[in-house]
């Protein structure tokens, strides 16, 4: 059972990553729970819900800001007890706003709880990879 439970993690974690990087909103926002929590190292406060997340990227997207190219490097999966777990990557984003653009490595937890069969994101976590870090080839990378 883990190991399919760990594929199932992989898969969600990888199809929230696909959404984003399609910049595809209803495909991206429907891997996460309605009352799912987010804390962006980019932001000053806490989202709490879903909804509070989907306005904040509405207001991003009004303003010209648009993912180019996302990709998940370093990955680990932790399945937790037979219904859940958790995602950890480092993932690179390059993004567009105003015609510049900007590719920028981060690390990104997503807690995974089974709903109604399937595998729904409940908290979301994203930290700045240390310069250190930054600097390294990506290997590992899917």
């Amino acid at each position: 059972m883990s190991d399919q439970l760990e594929q199932e993690i992989d898969d969600a974690a990888a199809a929230i990553v696909d959404a984003f990087r399609s910049n595809d909103e209803e495909r991206y926002f429907s891997g996460f729970a309605p009352e799912c929590s987010f804390a962006f190292h980019t932001d000053r406060e806490m989202l709490f819900g879903r909804d509070a997340w989907r306005s904040a990227w509405r207001e991003l997207r009004e303003s010209g800001w648009r993912v180019v190219d996302c990709r998940s490097l370093r990955t680990h999966v932790q399945p937790i007890g037979r219904d859940g777990g958790v995602f950890l990557h480092e993932l690179e984003t390059t993004a567009e706003q105003d015609g510049r653009r900007e590719t920028y490595r981060e690390r990104e937890t997503i807690v995974f709880e089974r709903r109604d069969g399937r595998l729904t994101a409940v908290h979301e976590h994203l930290s700045p990879v240390p310069v250190e870090a930054d600097a390294t080839d990506g290997e590992g990378a899917r």
